[in-house]
């Protein structure tokens, strides 16, 4: 591991969502592996605590907290706790988000109030809350984890592919509004990346976990994205190194435009 006085964000408090498992996981151990100081962020309380305490055990810095990201009490309170613990909030990864199935037709209104809670409300509601932090230290760094689907539409998911569009332009909103605060915002768009839930996921959906293995052999690179991909991004954008970078969207993935 990466120590605390070498890493790229080294010293830096770095909070993230959706921290419990697959691509948030893999952030939250390569910040650390970098020397930042985590906040551990998600639902999942035993996952959690995991995390934190085997980073802890390599030698890192990580706390664990419970979060419900739809709840607006909840999300000032994680703020809150984040820098009371720390003292500071440099950087906001708004990694946890919510897929639903369904057309324009079929999807119920509580889908839809599900997904755009998670994946929009979700980073306006943890947003207020650090922003105001950060604006008092100096400065910071927000990065939210969108998809590929932010730009690429695709069948049977309007609701997620409608929260991603909007997260976009409320990322572009807030790094134009916060940037005399030094305070920059950044979007990170991954595309199809092999973690355990989306092996998951396709089994949920009754197809073969299989499709992603095919699917990497046909990729021109040999394998889908793995979660470690997008950490390095996220390092980079939490970091001093990208202190001119806001209001940029960083696509990091391999479709065609034109493939649905």
């Amino acid at each position: 591991m990466t120590t605390t006085e070498s890493g790229r964000v080294a010293g830096k408090v770095c909070l993230v969502t959706g921290g419990t498992s697959g691509i948030g996981e893999g952030i939250a151990r390569h910040l650390a592996a970098e020397g930042a100081h985590v906040i551990v962020a998600g639902r999942r309380v035993a996952l959690g605590e995991q995390v934190a305490a085997d980073i802890v055990a390599q030698g890192g810095e990580a706390i664990f907290l419970p979060v419900d990201v739809t709840d607006p009490a909840r999300c000032e309170q994680l703020i809150e706790q984040a820098h009371g613990h720390y003292g500071r909030l440099d950087g906001m990864v708004h990694n946890a988000g919510l897929s639903r199935r369904g057309t324009v037709i079929d999807t119920s209104i509580d889908d839809w109030h599900a997904v755009l809670d998670t994946n929009v409300t979700a980073a306006f509601l943890l947003a207020k809350a650090a922003i105001p932090l950060m604006q008092a230290q100096g400065g910071g760094s927000i990065v939210h984890i969108g998809s590929a689907h932010t730009a690429l539409p695709k069948r049977n998911m309007a609701a997620y592919c409608a929260s991603r569009g909007a997260l976009l332009m409320l990322s572009r909103q807030m790094a134009v509004e916060y940037i005399g605060d030094r305070i920059r915002v950044n979007v990170v768009n991954p595309g199809w990346v092999d973690t355990p839930g989306e092996r998951e996921l396709l089994q949920t959906l009754g197809q073969s976990p299989d499709v992603m293995d095919m699917a990497a052999r046909a990729n021109p690179f040999g394998r889908l994205l793995s979660p470690r991909d997008i950490a390095v991004v996220i390092s980079y954008l939490l970091s001093d190194d990208s202190e001119l970078v806001t209001g940029s969207v960083f696509d990091i993935h391999h479709e065609h435009p034109l493939v649905v």
